[in-house]
Formats: C-alpha cells, structure tokens, sequence
C-alpha cells in the first residue's frame, strides 16, 4: 500500500490530477444536495476545495494557477457560444427596460462596495472586498477577471477565494430573500402575475402568423407571384395555392389566375398589408381543405446540417422551382422569422417548409437533416476561437481617467469573441456552432475546475480568516452588496416600471447570474415570464460583471 500513500502525498503529476479530481466530485456531490429546492450545483467544488485545502491537499502554485485560469476559459467561452445567438435579438424583441433594470443592479454593486471601501476599513483589504462583490452576486467569471488583474499587478489572489467564499452563501440566499419580500411587500400573486403576463403577450403578440386569401385584385391576374407589389419586401411567403380542387405547392413564377386562392405566412402587419392587396381573408384556410390531403401536402421541420449550403439565401436555394417546397418559417436559436427569400441560411436552423413528400424528402437530403451532426461538435473552430479570445483579451486598452490600460483578459475576451463568432456562425469553412450537448459538458467542466482550484488556494486561510479574523464582518459587509441593489431595483422596477412580478424575478436572477434563484422563481408560477427575463438580461449582465469587477480591482489597486 506504499505506493497508494506515496501517490497521495508525494508531488507528481498523478498527485495534482487526484486533488483535483477529488475536489471536483466531492464538491459535485455536494452540490446534487438541495433543501427545499435550493442546492449549491457546481459551487460545491468550491467549499469542499476550502475543506481540503485547510486541511492540507496542495497543488504545485503554477499547476493550479493553469487549471484555474483554463477552466475559467472554457467557462465564458461557451456562455459566449450560448448567448451569442440571442444577444442582441433579446434586447431589441424583450425591450430596454429590463436590461435597464439589470444594468441597475451591476452599477448599484458597484456603488456599495465603493461605499464600503471609502467608509470601512476594507481599504486595507482590496483582494478580499473585491472577492466579496463577486461572491455577493455569485458570479465567477468576474472573480477569475478580478484575479487576472490582481495577478498581474503581483497581489495575492487567495484573498479573493477568500472574500468570494464567505460572500457567495448569502448571495444565493439573499436574491431568493429579495424575491419573497417583493411579494409579501407589494402582495404579488405569482399565478395572477402568470396570468397577467400571457394576457400581455397575447395582446401584443408579434408571433407569426398564416392565413388564406381569396385572389380578389384584378390587377394581379396574369402576373407572376413574385411580382405582386410589396411581397418580397415584406418577407411574407406563399405556401400554397388553390385553383379549383386543386392545391399545390407555388414559386414565384406561378402565375395568378382569377378565383386562385393562397396560403400566407407573415408577421401580423406584413400579412395584413398582403390582405389588402390580395384579397380578403377566407374563414376556412385552404390548408383545411380534403384537396390538400390528397395531393399529399405536407409540413415538415428540416435541420440544416449541410456545411456546403451555409451562408446562402433562401431564394438562392430555389427548393420551390426543383422541388415544389416553400420554407414558411426558420426557428433559430428560439427566435422565429418567415422564410424571406434574402434571409441567410445558418448551421442548425430548423426550417419549417411545405410541399409534396417526395419534394420535401428531396430538399431534406440538400438540406442535411441529420441529428447525428449535432453530436459530433466541431473542435478545430473552438480551439481557434479560445486562441483569438486570449489574444483580444490580452489587448491593452487606453482609457481615459484610467491609471492603467485595461484588458478583457482570460474572462472577458473568450467572451466576446465567443458572442461575435457564434452570430456570425461560419467564416470560410469553419462552422462556429455548439451543440447544447458539448455547450453544456464543456461549461460544468470549465466551471468545476476553477471553482475546485480557487477552493483549494482559499482553503489555506480561510478558516483563520474566519474564526481568528474578520471573516464575519465581511460576511454581513457583504450581504449588502447583495441585498441593497437587488431591493432597490425590485422596488423601482415594480412601482416605476411596472414590471410583470416573474419577469421581475427573472431579472433579478438574471442580473445575478444565479441559477438556483431562477430555479425558486419557476416554482412559483408555471409561466415563461422568468425564464424570458433571465435570458434577456443575462448576456450583457455577465459581460458587465466580467468588466466592473477587473476595473474596479485595477482602480482601488492604484488608489492604495
């Protein structure tokens, strides 16, 4: 058995690959643990990382340092691959007030830990008042961000596992806390709020919408579908046509005849504008009629997996001319748009078309239709995509009233190059695209290895900061930089605002980045109006985060 001892205790490569390794599944186990719902997920890396390292489990500093900083990379690359997509799209379908709201709550935490620098004597401590914002927010990207600053200014960075430990309890707690007084407080009813928000929704729905009309516009017998005014610009699509019992699949060069009857797709004002230029609106759609099962129309949903045909139009595919299928709308990353002839074909768009069987299978075989190609993630674009987030992360930037030039660093420039190149999702032949598979693998791992590290280094003083030191001061400094902000904005956001209360939850989630508040938010209601307000604020919520925590950590060093 010397030889299991010896691999524990004596400092080898097999002996740091076991700390770590350990620390990460017990932590995981830790985390699967959950009272009342609430459970600590990957963070429990993080405290059983503090158990081991107080209690002697080392890893060589420079090997750790690596592990810590890669992880961290994989990390905000793949939130950078997973937001992408939706980063603008959400704030331009979701509105400004939400973000605005968000934006609030980063500044506002900004604001009380500057007061507590100014006001306290956390001056003397900057690493650890920093860790502390982090962890009062749970939001680790910032704390790696904050620690790429402090190391490069030569400043101890376990102090900041230390500040970011005792802070990150509360920090779950008190968003969930915040959560229950904005109820109690403003006596929100969540399943009312549920039914308000889908009332909302429907009245203002922009959702895609079909239709049939009745060709009643002289003008247009004899012409082309693709000359009638105003089609194409609006994006509106013509997926089938009637002609006597007849229904068949159109292209633009069908010609109109009179008593022909359509079938549209649009959004609501582009199919009302069509209406009036076509004709007026059948109360039984074509669709409905016994002509359209017998000449075998279908609707289908294709994957587009085929690389050869990224980037092309859809008119430019001409699928209605060969094969009689009209693409009517195009889901991509849950976002909907109508099969427009200028839109762009991207990796993993669902299509949803209509034609003929043998057509559609036709147009499927082009297309790729293959959920196996989702399976087998695309390595070469993602190490080059890491390669060009440190490289723009390392890119000193001169700001003015800045003592120093600022860098993304290891947090921020994975980051923003994983947001650009997953909207851009293909240059030459490479197809930035993830699956949510490998996303999501690669994200816990990320995750696990730094919080397991930063655990390990903070476990060698925390439990004498704690007992011996000033670990319980911090802890309450730092409930108020959790509680205040996220109060403040809870109460503006429902009394100025008049924020729907889940979309309310949703964003205070959201502008925490904390998945187990967003879990106790669910449970209140059955509405997506938490999930919507997470996901719209999240993106540039954890860009903020990234910046705010390494600037400040740059001009509170400068100020010392």
């Amino acid at each position: 058995m010397t030889w299991l001892i010896d691999l524990f205790t004596k400092p080898s490569v097999g002996q740091q690959v076991l700390a770590i390794a350990i620390t990460a599944a017990l932590g995981l186990m830790i985390g699967k643990i959950k009272v009342k719902g609430i459970g600590l997920g990957s963070a429990g890396a993080l405290f059983i990382g503090i158990a081991l390292g107080h209690f002697g489990l080392r890893v060589e500093p420079n090997v750790l340092h690596f592990i810590q900083e890669f992880g961290l990379i994989l990390f905000v690359y793949t939130i950078g691959m997973q937001v992408g997509p939706g980063f603008i799209d959400s704030i331009r379908r979701h509105g400004l007030v939400l973000n605005i709201l968000s934006t609030s709550v980063v500044l506002l935490g900004v604001l009380v830990t500057l007061c507590l620098y100014f006001f306290t004597d956390m001056h003397n401590n900057v690493p650890v008042l920093i860790g502390m914002l982090c962890g009062a927010v749970t939001n680790t990207p910032s704390l790696g961000a904050a620690n790429s600053a402090f190391a490069a200014a030569g400043v101890e960075t376990s102090l900041t596992g230390i500040g970011y430990a005792v802070a990150y309890p509360f920090g779950v707690i008190g968003i969930i806390l915040v959560m229950i007084l904005t109820r109690v407080i403003f006596r929100q009813d969540p399943n009312k709020a549920a039914e308000s928000y889908s009332a909302e929704i429907a009245a203002h729905s922009k959702e895609i919408e079909s239709c049939s009309l009745t060709v009643e516009n002289q003008n247009l017998y004899g012409i082309m579908l693709k000359d009638i005014p105003g089609l194409v610009a609006s994006g509106v699509v013509i997926t089938r046509l009637m002609r006597g019992e007849n229904i068949f699949t159109p292209n633009g060069e069908t010609v109109i005849e009179q008593g022909d009857k359509v079938h549209i797709v649009g959004m609501p004002e582009a199919v009302c504008s069509m209406e009036k230029i076509i004709g007026r609106r059948l109360e039984k759609p074509i669709t409905q009629e016994s002509g359209d099962a017998d000449k075998k129309i279908v609707v289908k949903t294709i994957l587009v997996t085929n690389k050869k045909i990224l980037g092309r139009t859809i008119g430019s595919l001409a699928l209605a001319e060969r094969y009689g299928v009209n693409i009517s709308r195009v889901v991509r990353s849950g976002f909907k748009f109508t099969g427009r002839l200028d839109l762009r074909i991207k990796f993993a768009d669902k299509l949803r078309v209509v034609g003929t069987a043998e057509g559609i299978e036709a147009a499927a075989k082009e297309l790729g239709n293959s959920l196996t190609a989702l399976d087998h993630p695309e390595i070469l674009p993602a190490f080059l995509g890491i390669f060009l987030g440190v490289i723009v992360g390392s890119i000193p930037l001169a700001i003015p009233g800045m003592p120093t030039p600022l860098k993304l660093g290891l947090a921020g420039g994975p980051l923003i190059v994983a947001i650009v190149l997953s909207r851009k999702r293909k240059i030459g032949p490479l197809n930035f695209f993830m699956a949510n598979s490998a996303n999501l693998m690669l994200r816990e791992f990320g995750l696990t290895l730094f919080l397991s590290c930063v655990g390990l280094n903070a476990g060698i003083k925390f439990f004498d900061v704690l007992l011996n030191g000033d670990g319980l001061h911090y802890m309450a400094l730092a409930a108020l930089i959790t509680f205040l902000p996220l109060a403040i904005v809870a109460a503006v956001g429902h009394l100025v605002f008049k924020v729907n209360y889940l979309s309310l939850c949703g964003v205070l989630a959201g502008a925490t980045t904390d998945p187990p508040a967003l879990a106790f938010a669910n449970g209140q209601a059955n509405s997506e109006a938490v999930n919507i307000g997470y996901a719209s604020v999240y993106p540039l919520t954890m860009l903020l985060r990234i910046l705010s925590g390494q600037v400040l950590a740059i001009l509170l060093l400068q100020a010392i």
